[in-house]
């Protein structure tokens, strides 16, 4: 790893670091003489073997990267909000299987140790979109098929990966927080009627709708009715848990107690409570 030895603030850009020669650009140069006029911040030479480095460095920053690829030079420019974490998708092999990008498929063609990467430079989130845009703009990467930064317009899904998207389940727990994360939200006629306009026609199957009736019971929760067998005494609780609770045990072991008819603790009879 070699650190340009000027000082930075890492959090701001400034231009006396990063802006090219103009007598450079002026020159005609060719592109190979244009990505070398940009001084790094950070270099990593070897991504495979400086992998530890690289994620241990960028934890929790923001800022501007460029890989090369060291056979034929071809250059791709990114960014994030948090540097490590977008770093360690380079290194998932599933994730470059997966993906339809250029450049996670010359990796996979060239391999980790033919690929160089540097850091530009470190900024600020609110302005890591437009930085990233002038290193598009002035390097022309050959790697970053999207000109516009942060866009993901023209970027096509593998056919695998449309495919796993018609097929997916999504469990409970997601179609749960969903509903949560919907909760108070209002929505105008105009969108209303659009979504009505779109759901006509559609038909439920009926593990869906069991799903979302699920999903409803618990979000309100489920009343039940406890009656001592030997006091004959009756207790109503608003819901499993609260049931749980008095008798100091799971709401699973509620449940099963009740779904099975069986005598919870050897006293308790639970039933579900339809009167709620």
């Amino acid at each position: 790893m070699l650190i340009n030895s000027k000082p930075q603030n890492k959090m701001k850009p400034n231009n006396e670091y990063y802006m090219i020669n103009k007598r450079t650009l002026n020159s005609g140069t060719n592109l190979n003489n244009l990505h070398n006029s940009v001084i790094p911040l950070v270099i990593y030479n070897n991504i495979e073997t400086e992998k530890t480095s690289i994620l241990k460095d960028n934890k929790g920053k923001t800022g501007i990267y460029r890989l090369t690829n060291l056979v034929n030079s071809k250059v791709y420019i990114g960014s994030a909000n948090d540097l490590r974490i977008r770093f360690w998708v380079y290194f998932s092999n599933n994730r470059l299987i997966s993906s339809n990008m250029t450049i996670y498929k010359a990796i996979i063609k060239y391999g980790y140790a033919n690929f160089k990467l540097e850091i530009l430079e470190y900024c600020n989130p609110n302005v890591l979109l437009i930085r990233e845009q002038y290193y598009i703009d002035l390097l022309k990467p050959e790697y970053n098929i999207l000109s516009t930064a942060g866009s993901t317009l023209g970027y096509k899904h593998t056919t695998d990966t449309l495919e796993k998207f018609k097929t997916r389940k999504i469990s409970n727990k997601t179609l749960a927080n969903l509903a949560e994360a919907a909760k108070g939200r209002v929505l105008s006629k105009e969108i209303r009627a659009k979504i009505s306009k779109v759901r006509t026609g559609i038909k439920l199957s009926d593990e869906t709708r069991a799903k979302l009736s699920a999903i409803g019971t618990a979000r309100e929760g489920v009343a039940v009715e406890v009656t001592n067998i030997t006091s004959c005494e009756i207790n109503q609780y608003a819901t499993l848990t609260q049931a749980a609770i008095a008798f100091g045990v799971s709401r699973t072991a509620v449940k099963k107690a009740m779904d099975s008819g069986k005598v919870l603790k050897k006293n308790y009879l639970i039933k579900f409570n339809d009167k709620k």
